[in-house]
């Protein structure tokens, strides 16, 4: 089949099944595997497999987040493209990402916290670290990853939840989008040119930017393959050469952050506009959210419980279910009840079938 016969990301976009919701679910189950190495075997003991592939460069971890980011990218930008007003821009990212976050963080402190902590019940609830990681997690500015006397026995000591470091970043993405959208600056163009900038910020390793520049490199890449939707067409031999760049860059030792912004982009949407059976996946909710902010506070429970140093595909394998139970919960309970208090949009959905995000 001819190059120009291929669907355009566009019309990809248009069409009614998709498999964002798999990608997201299989990314968010990502994060359960990769976190097991560390919280289930210890950190020096155990390293990832796929970070010794790659010569030290990614983590299977920060893999599926970039999944996460590049869909996250197309997503948010379509939103804004679809309807650029501040308020209702600004409440829908705000219900997304900060009910759900608040009752984790209500139930880790409370519930989790109580029953595993090493201090006194007393002392627990007087110390105002315990209050402080409420808060100082929920703005996102500067994360605390203890709770006063928990988990300090295990493995990987201390940390009751270090997947939402991540968090800053998607939600500094979003504003990002506003500012740029609200600016008139969110042009195809413009975006490639601040994609290529990123690219060379983040071979520089400049310290003191962390992370934004390879996690932009992610994000940029859905934001400007979506920009440039109408030339970007699904094939599987660009796929192909995308994986053959992946490859080579981790193989090389070095690039492959600008290739996953770039290739591993690509194959991102190519996959999640592949024709399967799996576009309905998500017909009973979205649970991947749920399943990354609740994971790694389950896992240090899994080891706690455990008194000691187990494999990596057992810690895995124990924290999944009570995870996805908690997922579905804060699906069914708190993200969709928040997500519907939206405000309806005054012209017709896209047709795209997709979870809000």
């Amino acid at each position: 089949m001819a190059l120009r016969s291929r669907r355009t990301l566009g019309e990809c976009l248009e069409g009614r099944g998709n498999n964002l919701d798999f990608l997201r679910f299989a990314a968010a189950t990502g994060v359960i595997v990769s976190h097991a190495f560390p919280l289930g075997e210890g950190a020096a003991k155990a390293p990832e497999p796929l970070m010794d592939f790659t010569r030290g460069q990614l983590s299977l971890g920060l893999v599926c987040v970039a999944v996460f980011l590049v869909i996250s990218g197309v997503l948010i930008t379509r939103s804004w493209e679809r309807r650029p007003d501040v308020r209702a821009y600004l409440l829908a990212r705000t219900l997304r990402i900060f009910p759900g976050l608040a009752v984790s963080l209500l139930l880790t402190v409370f519930v989790l916290g109580a029953v595993f902590t090493a201090s006194p019940l007393a002392e627990y609830f007087t110390s105002k670290d315990t209050y402080t990681f409420i808060l100082r997690n929920f703005t996102l500015v500067e994360p605390q990853w203890m709770l006063p006397g928990v988990f300090e026995g295990n493995v990987y000591p201390g940390a009751v939840n270090g997947s939402l470091w991540t968090l800053k970043y998607e939600v500094g993405f979003y504003l990002l989008v506003l500012g740029l959208g609200v600016t008139g600056l969110l042009r195809k163009e413009l975006a490639l040119v601040g994609w290529c900038v990123t690219a060379g910020l983040s071979l520089l390793h400049i310290g003191r930017l962390g992370f934004w520049p390879n996690l932009g490199l992610a994000f940029g890449g859905g934001l400007v393959l979506y920009l440039w939707r109408e030339r970007v067409r699904m094939s599987p031999w660009i796929a192909a050469g995308c994986v053959l760049v992946l490859v080579a860059t981790s193989l090389l030792g070095k690039g492959l952050s600008i290739a996953m912004g770039s290739c591993g982009a690509y194959l991102v949407v190519y996959l999640a506009f592949l024709p399967s059976r799996l576009a309905s996946f998500g017909r009973y909710g979205d649970f991947s959210y749920g399943l990354y902010i609740y994971a790694f506070p389950v896992q240090q429970a899994v080891a706690a419980l455990m008194n000691g140093a187990t494999p990596w595909w057992l810690n895995a394998t124990l924290a999944f279910l009570p995870t996805l139970l908690l997922a579905v919960l804060s699906w069914r309970l708190v993200e969709h009840p928040c997500i519907r208090l939206k405000p309806v949009k005054p012209h017709v959905e896209p047709r795209v079938q997709s979870r809000p995000v």
